[in-house]
């Protein structure tokens, strides 16, 4: 029996962006074809960008509709292509990495809001690795948001609270004509993909971040993986919060300053080059005793973080240096 029974059903077409994701688009494709709600109300779209893998062999196996875009375009591309394809007018983001239980689609309309931003599971239960310090680093970023239990209280995003609340296009329900025009008018690879456009979401309409509605993420847990996705997301995160008028613009250009001071006294002095590495060391230990819950965490944040903190800063100096190409020339 469909926990809709009784309820007025909404049409939906559920949009699955994916590139080289085919380690988990099986998992994700069989939930959601396998939604408990009415066939003839919904619909699944898979946006194959470019990928090199298996993913479209796989989407080929299910009920669904493949889109091919012939090659990576990046995930503004290959969502708004899919929502442009859709059928229907409600439409459902859902990354190849994410798992909705059986319910999504019911419980979403039975809630009756959207835009709406299901939470996603948190598991305070793994101890070691990328996914673990990935956790403390929320529970301390989001605090007090993050993590939300299901007895949490649902929540509206505003533009008063946006920086400090979790949220992203993981999982995300939104009316095509609101999502559309919140693109952002002239974008590139580096361009937010997702924090930009939530932003100009929440300016005309608050977004419902609803405990209520979970779904589960498919963290990446090997470095090969985790490391090349977060130098990924360093130049879309500058391309936000980095920019002339961005929360951290100020902090960044102080940062700058601070680093070409440090490396200047470094040239030319070798005591002073051995007291900036003990100030290093000091301030790793202080990010590990400060993200810790546990004992075991210090160690974790000292071996983990350090590589992390490098690609996420390569990305972003990656980002830094495109935007010094675009300045005109005298």
């Amino acid at each position: 029996m469909h926990e809709t029974t009784g309820q007025a059903l909404s049409f939906f077409s559920v949009i699955v962006p994916v590139y080289n994701g085919a380690d988990t688009l099986r998992e994700c494709l069989s939930a959601l074809t396998g939604q408990d709600y009415p066939g003839g109300q919904f619909e699944v779209i898979v946006v194959n960008d470019g990928s090199v893998d298996a993913s479209a062999e796989i989407a080929a196996g299910y009920d669904v509709r493949l889109i091919d875009l012939g090659a990576n375009r990046g995930r503004i591309v290959a969502r708004n292509t899919g929502a442009e394809a859709a059928r229907f007018d409600t439409l459902v983001f859902n990354d190849a990495g994410v798992i909705p239980g059986p319910q999504l689609l019911a419980r979403v309309n039975g809630r009756g809001y959207q835009p709406l931003m299901p939470e996603v599971d948190a598991d305070d239960g793994i101890t070691w690795g990328y996914a673990r310090l990935f956790y403390l680093l929320r529970s301390r970023w989001y605090a007090p948001y993050y993590p939300a239990s299901p007895e949490s209280g649902e929540y509206l995003i505003t533009p008063e609270n946006f920086n400090a609340v979790p949220k992203g296009t993981g999982c995300f329900v939104c009316d095509r004509s609101l999502w559309l025009r919140s693109q952002p008018a002239s974008f590139d690879r580096s361009t937010s993909d997702d924090t930009r456009i939530l932003k100009k979401i929440v300016e005309e309409r608050p977004i419902l971040r609803t405990p209520s509605i979970r779904v589960r993420y498919l963290q990446r847990t090997a470095a090969g993986r985790v490391l090349p996705h977060v130098f990924q997301r360093g130049p879309l995160f500058a391309d936000f919060y980095l920019r002339p008028g961005g929360r951290y613009r100020m902090a960044y250009r102080a940062a700058w300053i601070t680093l070409g001071f440090f490396l200047l006294g470094a040239l030319s002095s070798a005591g002073l080059l051995l007291f900036l590495c003990g100030m290093l060391f000091a301030g790793l230990l202080a990010a590990a005793f400060y993200l810790g819950r546990r004992w075991t965490d210090i160690p974790l944040v000292c071996l983990y973080l350090p590589p992390l903190a490098l690609a996420f800063g390569w990305g972003i100096l990656k980002w830094q240096v495109a935007e010094w190409r675009k300045q005109p020339r005298q």
